[in-house]
């Protein structure tokens, strides 16, 4: 039986490591609706650095990677709880929390490193 706290991430074609923003955050007291509404957003659009989330899955082999479907879910150990960490390049910078956005996969940056 699976673990009710596990994290689930979904497989679709539309999967990318897109990052959600809060709609509250402020930058200079003006709130953003979207991260690349910041003045900066043309500067760290175009950092040469990639940015990934790591999460170990058990059991996990490449003909299951070969095989995944559209829409199809992999659970892994890590606690629906717990916040995942983001690094940029081999820099941990942020954790932050899975959430579907217009049915992608996006990653809503919690707290710095």
């Amino acid at each position: 039986m699976a673990d009710s706290n596990a994290q689930m991430a979904t497989v679709g074609p539309e999967l990318t490591g897109a990052l959600g923003v809060d709609p509250s955050a402020r930058a200079g007291g003006q709130a953003f609706r979207s991260m690349e509404e910041h003045p900066a957003w043309p500067m760290i659009a175009c950092l040469p650095v990639t940015l990934a989330v790591n999460i170990p899955l058990r059991g996990f082999r490449v003909c299951d990677l070969l095989n995944l479907q559209p829409t199809q879910t992999i659970e892994s150990a890590w606690a629906v709880t717990q916040d995942v960490p983001l690094k940029a390049g081999a820099l941990l910078t942020f954790w932050g929390e899975f959430e579907v956005v217009e049915q992608r996969m996006a990653l809503r940056l919690t707290r710095l490193a």
